[in-house]
């Protein structure tokens, strides 16, 4: 409910379809995270943006302490106002890339994360051993970078070359509402393969993961999550 409510005072600056879709992107990374989350868990929002995410999980945890990271400062400002609005007091933020954040924490959480922050976000959590519930994007700005390379699992790599891995990231992005139906099926399908290969990844790291999509599909072309929790 508080979701609901949520969403609604800010939806004046965005359409009613939208903020309805927003509202369903947060109960369900907000319903993964309440099932995980013990009392006195650090939770880190990374790629926090507004706030919504984390704001909604230093509410409905107020047991927990709650971390936003973001770069960019007038998102912050944005999420600090809100966070105030509400009379929060276990919620903390931070003006940096997160790469450069070395706190120790239980859960880390991304909604939308773009191209590979979706990577480095899971590869935060896998270092500090915490648990991590992510939910990609862009999947057409995939690429190697100085730390990642791709494929990323052992099982993948013996399958699929890294020009192969790209053609599949770029399909995975076709998955707009206004595309037709088949086209969005061979997206999903691709965006599936490419966040396997992730998991896999992890699961060679000690966790045990899963990809599960968001309910109802519909609340976002991206609609996978990758949920993982170390054994």
């Amino acid at each position: 409910m508080f979701c609901v409510l949520y969403v609604l005072s800010f939806s004046g600056k965005m359409s009613s379809d939208r903020a309805l879709r927003k509202q369903q992107q947060l109960n369900n990374l907000v319903y993964v995270v309440t099932n995980q989350a013990k009392p006195g868990d650090r939770i880190v929002d990374f790629c926090s943006g507004g706030g919504h995410v984390g704001i909604v999980l230093a509410h409905m945890l107020p047991s927990c302490q709650v971390t936003l990271i973001e770069n960019k400062e007038l998102s912050l400002i944005r999420a600090k106002k809100r966070s105030d609005e509400l009379g929060l007091s276990n919620i903390w933020f931070i003006q940096a890339n997160m790469e450069y954040f070395t706190g120790m924490f239980n859960i880390g959480v991304a909604l939308h994360a773009c191209g590979v922050a979706t990577d480095m976000v899971i590869e935060h959590c896998i270092k500090t051993r915490a648990s991590f519930v992510t939910c990609p994007c862009c999947y057409g700005f995939i690429q190697n970078t100085s730390k990642f390379n791709f494929p990323k699992s052992e099982q993948f790599k013996k399958t699929l070359s890294y020009k192969e891995h790209m053609i599949l990231c770029r399909f995975a992005d076709q998955t707009a509402v206004q595309l037709p139906p088949q086209r969005r099926l061979i997206g999903k399908q691709c965006m599936c393969l490419v966040d396997l290969d992730r998991a896999r990844a992890a699961e060679e790291c000690g966790y045990s993961v899963q990809v599960i999509s968001m309910e109802p599909e519909s609340c976002s072309p991206k609609n996978n999550m990758i949920v993982g929790v170390p054994i």
